[in-house]
């Protein structure tokens, strides 16, 4: 699993591009984004991978791209906080925490860290990728 980057300018429009490319190369994204002043980051996953680079490259859009595990969890309150700290004793740094799916009762996270290899091997079958 990949999370992909792409820093837009904030103003009407940018966001819709990025989709409409996107739609247009049929990839289906979980979406979420930051602004801040005068530009802002839009960060997701895709149903597509290589899809997605084919058509972000092809419109010319700028993009990176980030290794990520799928780590799931109960949807309740203080699962998220369970994985967050057995990464922290660990000395495991979350760089990215995407929702990507709630569904009858699971929450799947699209994690990223700095240490891939030592969080998938400590969190178990709760992590995935």
């Amino acid at each position: 699993m990949k999370v992909y980057t792409v820093e837009l300018k904030n103003q009407p429009g940018e966001l819709a591009h990025v989709c409409e490319v996107l739609g247009r190369a049929e990839v289906n994204i979980e979406l979420a984004g930051a602004t801040s002043g005068d530009h802002g980051t839009v960060y997701f996953t895709a149903s597509d991978e290589s899809g997605v680079a084919a058509a972000l490259e092809g419109a010319g859009i700028e993009f990176s791209t980030y290794p990520a595990l799928r780590v799931t969890c109960a949807d309740q309150p203080g699962e998220a906080a369970k994985f967050a700290r057995k990464l922290a004793n660990a000395n495991i740094n979350a760089e990215w925490l995407l929702p990507v799916s709630i569904c009858q009762g699971e929450v799947a996270f699209a994690l990223c860290v700095d240490k891939f290899d030592e969080a998938r091997t400590m969190l178990g079958d709760q992590a995935s990728g």
